[in-house]
């Protein structure tokens, strides 16, 4: 299943449902889909977004440096991280507290 963002300050955006309801979650939002943030909710959902990804980041972070020695079997393996994944969502957010307008998802 997928996860349509939509926002009249930018694009849509498409994320598969599990990356969807984990930034959703890290927003301090449920996992309902469809919902919408309002206008004035955007500025503490995308506060407690970049700080749910920094913690992400953090603990990504100490992870690999634990087990860089380890990995010598997925060395031809990349992972996206969430943090990665969120840059569009974080863009979009942005732009629709600039402009003051919703976000909805379904």
């Amino acid at each position: 299943m997928i996860v349509t963002f939509k926002s009249k300050a930018s694009g849509d955006l498409i994320y598969f449902k599990d990356a969807a309801l984990k930034l959703l979650q890290l927003m301090g939002r449920d996992d309902k889909v469809p919902s919408a943030l309002y206008a004035d909710d955007i500025s503490q959902a995308l506060a407690q977004l970049q700080q749910g990804l920094s913690a992400i980041a953090e603990t990504e972070r100490v992870k690999a440096a634990q087990t860089e020695n380890d990995n010598e079997e997925l060395q031809g393996t990349t992972q996206i991280s969430l943090a990665v994944r969120a840059v569009p969502l974080l863009e979009m957010l942005q732009k629709a507290q600039k402009k003051h307008c919703p976000v909805l998802w379904e």
